[in-house]
């Protein structure tokens, strides 16, 4: 087996430049020094730098004294302030050209631009970029997400240092597109483009390619699914300890890169260990020979014969790796499983080859006495045990189905495993890559709602000698709104009541998936009552029922109502309320010829602004607020045009007439005299006088 390394690999200046002023910072004084974050996205590096002083933190306000190392991704300004603020000695060691996006990101926001980060937005980069624009940049990553971008006129577009390429690229086309005025800046690393051209150059000269780096590395992953893209198969190992002997199984030349934050040591343990298996599989294959020599020789085969022919032999000399067997369970751990194949010994199943979905324990999976088909990985391993795959035999019999279900666009289902980078791992019988943009119609904001959860699938690409298979939910979805819309658009009828979900608010109402088509349902017709919002009556999802008032099949436009399929409270008003009657309202809403007030959800009358007092009123507003509750007597009801006149001056009148009336109907009566006291009275009177 033959490996390549790619001509440019590990290691970056920027990040080499770090792990230097870190090492030497810890040499040069006894003081203590800690890093604000992993100086690089590295767990072997990051342990090392331990090892010689550098402690780790990720608050300046766990350091309680000493000097702070700014990490290679850089901090915003504020993380600086903060430091400086507690007495820190500080120690930069951003990367140069983290500094140089950093500072466009400050002058663009200065100049008025609306900065727009192309990258990942929990990446420590974007977040030191974020705060250098004042926090008012945002993050996309990638054209899927363009929605989040503001119709303004002058956009800056800038990206993260270890992000591809041909992105970001992407994404400035398409920003191009929509606004006025557009600044773009390719702050892309070469360091990290030179690595991706180098992979790419490998891709084409190899039939694998390991990808060495640390998994929290955002640039090894860029590197990882680039060489995924290529279309051979690609693994990524943070040590030589994850490579895995049988990715090796005929294969003639392997490709070898290395993302920027891995340092050089890792790579070489790396490649030697491939070379261990390059010589264990050369020695294998020798052995072999040599196991099945008596075959060739007729005078070492008739020996056998007379003497009785070994056990073990017998049983293994027709099967070889690549051959599907079967098998019974006869013991199950938590690591492998034993499995009886008619040997000498039994077989073996490592965890990782029990099944496509990542288990904890082999107990989760199969059962004693139970048979099961394997493929022979190894016919023996060093402990004279055959090695055997379930999750690749599995594979193989899938194979056959999702062909056909490819050619005949068969619907299948598969449950979803794994959330990764750009969509979802499915279990199909094989392993199978659902991308983001696959999965709904609309744009998917959260993957991880989806785990764990079965999708109804198509086969959309298929290689079986790459180990491919892309599958897509989205394109089901599509055929069946179109057959939905079809439908809708043939039968749909003013008057009909149908039900729909809410997909999208607006200040002037809400959208309404009808299951083929979106209707509008203005504002207006949401409710009997005055709303400011749609929010008050509906939200996004929502499920409703609503009346169709209007259809324009030539431009595709239909007209909702919502209130309609309820009763309309005017229906029972001459019921509830009579000419004459006082009743209490709330005052609504104030214009410039009286005030409305609501007698009842549904139900608003007008108070002119001349029944407003008993003398004249400049403005309703001298009288009433709103919101304020008042007595109003009804004057006249229309429930045909829904209308109902009142008067807050007669209320309040009769209001004070039956005041005056309850105080004289307190009062007590006068006393009664006979006529010949009043006459007596009088007399008196006269005598005085």
């Amino acid at each position: 087996m033959e490996i390549i390394r790619a001509r440019s690999a590990g290691f970056c200046a920027g990040v080499t430049k770090a792990i230097e002023l870190a090492q030497r910072a810890a040499k040069l004084s006894d003081e203590p020094l800690y890093s604000l974050g992993p100086i690089v996205h590295n767990h072997q590096v990051v342990e090392k730098l331990a090892a010689q002083g550098v402690k780790v933190v990720h608050d300046p306000a766990a350091v309680p004294s000493g000097r702070l190392l700014i990490r290679s991704h850089g901090v915003s300004p504020e993380v600086w302030e903060a430091a400086q603020t507690r007495g820190l000695t500080l120690i930069d060691a951003t990367c140069p050209r983290v500094r140089r996006v950093q500072e466009l990101a400050r002058q663009l926001t200065r100049e008025g631009y609306q900065v727009v980060v192309v990258g990942e937005a929990e990446h420590p980069e974007v977040i030191g970029i974020i705060g250098w624009s004042d926090s008012q940049a945002i993050v996309i990553n990638g054209v899927d997400q363009l929605e989040m971008v503001p119709a303004s006129a002058r956009l800056a577009v800038i990206s993260q240092t270890t992000y591809p390429e041909d992105k970001y690229f992407q994404v400035v086309r398409a920003l191009v597109e929509c606004c006025h005025e557009l600044r773009a800046y390719n702050t892309t690393c070469p360091a990290t483009r030179e690595r991706q051209e180098a992979a790419l150059e490998l891709a084409g000269q190899v039939d694998l390619i390991i990808v060495v780096g640390d998994r929290d590395s955002a640039n090894t992953r860029q590197l990882t699914n680039l060489c995924l893209r290529c279309g051979i198969p690609a693994y990524q190992v943070e040590t030589a300890d994850e490579l895995d002997p049988t990715w090796f199984n005929g294969v003639k030349r392997v490709g070898l890169t290395a993302g920027a934050s891995t340092p050089e040591w890792i790579i070489e343990e790396v490649k030697e260990r491939m070379m261990e298996f390059s010589e264990d599989n050369a020695a294998a294959q020798e052995q072999v020979k040599t196991d099945l020599a008596p075959n060739l020789d007729p005078k070492i085969e008739e020996q056998d014969a007379e003497e009785g022919m070994d056990a073990h032999f017998q049983s293994f000399k027709d099967i070889k790796p690549g051959d599907i067997i079967t098998g019974t369970v006869v013991q199950v751990r938590d690591d492998e499983v034993l499995v009886d194949v008619g040997g000498k010994s039994e077989g073996i199943i490592p965890l990782k080859e029990l099944s496509v979905r990542n288990l904890a324990s082999a107990r989760d999976t199969v059962r004693t006495g139970e048979k099961i088909d394997v493929l022979v990985l190894r016919v023996e391993n060093d402990e004279g045990n055959m090695l055997l795959s379930k999750r690749r035999a599995d594979q193989a019999r899938a194979w056959d189905w999702l062909e056909e279900a490819f050619q005949s666009k068969k619907e299948i289902t598969g449950e979803v495993t794994q959330v990764v980078k750009g969509g979802l791992l499915v279990d199909v019988g094989a392993r199978g890559f659902v991308p983001a943009s696959q999965i709904e119609r609309s744009y998917v904001a959260n993957l991880g709602n989806y785990l764990g959860k079965t999708l109804r699938l198509r086969v959309i690409e298929l290689d079986r000698s790459k180990n491919k298979v892309v599958l897509s939910q989205k394109a089901i979805l599509e055929d069946e709104y179109a057959r939905a819309q079809q439908e809708l658009w043939e039968n749909i009828a003013e008057g009909q009541v149908r039900r729909g979900i809410v997909r999208r608010l607006t200040n002037f109402g809400a959208f309404v998936d009808l299951g083929g088509a979106d209707g509008l349902l203005h504002i207006s017709e949401m409710s009997w009552t005055h709303i400011k919002h749609p929010s008050e009556v509906v939200k996004e999802g929502d499920e409703v029922e609503v009346q169709v008032l209007a259809v324009d099949k030539a431009k595709q436009r239909i007209s909702l109502g919502l209130k309609q399929v309820t009763p309309s409270p005017w229906q029972k008003v001459e019921e509830k309320y009579a000419v004459g009657q006082i009743v209490t309202g709330r005052v609504m809403r104030l214009v410039p010829f009286g005030v409305f007030v609501q007698l009842e959800p549904g139900i608003e009358g007008l108070v002119h602004i001349s029944q407003l007092a008993d003398r004249r009123v400049g403005k309703p507003d001298d009288v009433v607020r709103v919101g304020e509750e008042v007595k109003v007597k009804i004057l006249e009801i229309k429930p045909a045009e829904q209308r109902i006149s009142l008067s807050i001056s007669q209320a309040k009148a009769e209001a004070q007439a039956a005041e005056y009336r309850e105080y004289l109907d307190n009062q007590p009566p006068a006393p009664m005299v006979t006529v010949q006291e009043a006459v007596g009275e009088m007399k008196s009177g006269v005598d005085q006088k």
